[in-house]
């Protein structure tokens, strides 16, 4: 969801998904207004190229590219721009998200408290912002928006968590637990969200990602949209109409799956569709079931 404020050149967009829940991004651009705010969750903002001055805490602090302000509940923050207009996201995140990310990655005597209210940040962590809140756009599944906060939550509790240490490691085979969750999602996994995957597996959130991304060199909503677009090839050689694909291969809609499918096999679905002569054999005859591909599966994971 977005909201636009009325300056010519300004845009805010407020960004909410139902896949994160306790979680709103703001994304905003060429900014020139003070901000006066009050919120009861925690927030993170990177500043883009927004500069000014910051009060909080009855101190004034500088913002500006690179540095990051690291928001405690309940308590005003004024922020004033220099200089002109800018841009900068935001990360507000409710006290139990917070929570949960500290019980699944750090020792249990790390509490939710920020190293410093302004702190310089790193590269990999504003590449990593700018990629979760492209991951809030509708045509994004569940897994890949899940993924993508997790990916940040790692990067935010190492570098702006007072205490934070390495991630602890599972108990939990590598292998036989990234198996497992190959199984699922090959079984039932078109639609299924990083959440429900960890809980098939008894894994926790961090934990599923870490071991499927570290055992087959990609993240499990990447694994997903191959599977989708297998799914549709098939479907299409069966002679079902793109419209009816792009909703039963979970895609949010037809321009989004014709912009994944091109992307994954460099024609477009119809094109795709097109190819087949007329006398060549239905391919239903070779598709496999989940059985047949999980043995496969079992196999390679050997």
């Amino acid at each position: 969801m977005s909201g636009r404020h009325g300056a010519s050149a300004e845009v805010v967009e407020y960004r909410r998904s139902e896949a994160l829940p306790g979680i709103e991004g703001i994304h905003a651009q060429r900014s020139p207004r003070q901000w006066r705010v009050i919120t009861p969750d925690f927030a993170v903002v990177v500043f883009r190229t927004w500069r000014g001055a910051v009060r909080h805490r009855g101190r004034v602090h500088a913002g500006e590219p690179g540095l990051a302000f690291c928001y405690t509940p309940g308590e005003p923050m004024v922020a004033t721009p220099q200089g002109g207009p800018g841009s900068f996201n935001v990360l507000q995140l409710q006290s139990e998200v917070l929570e949960q990310w500290l019980t699944e990655q750090q020792p249990s005597s790390v509490r939710p408290d920020w190293a410093a209210i302004v702190k310089p940040i790193s590269e990999r962590l504003r590449s990593q912002v700018a990629e979760f809140f492209e991951a809030m756009e509708p045509e994004f599944s569940a897994m890949h928006a899940q993924s993508q906060l997790l990916d940040l939550s790692e990067l935010l509790l190492s570098e702006l968590i007072q205490g934070a240490r390495q991630p602890r490691s599972s108990a939990v085979s590598p292998v036989r637990g990234a198996a497992r969750m190959r199984e699922c999602l090959n079984e039932e996994g078109l639609r299924m969200d990083l959440d429900t995957l960890a809980k098939r597996v008894g894994l926790t959130r961090f934990e599923a990602l870490r071991m499927f991304k570290k055992r087959y060199g990609l993240p499990p909503h990447a694994y997903q949209l191959c599977l989708r677009i297998s799914h549709a090839r098939q479907l299409l050689l069966a002679g079902a109409p793109a419209a009816d694909v792009a909703a039963r291969c979970g895609f949010a809609d037809q321009s989004h799956f014709i912009r994944h499918f091109k992307r994954f096999n460099g024609v477009t679905p119809m094109q795709y569709a097109r190819a087949r002569t007329p006398s060549a054999p239905s391919s239903s005859g070779t598709y496999r079931t989940s059985r047949e591909l999980n043995a496969v599966i079992a196999k390679s994971d050997r």
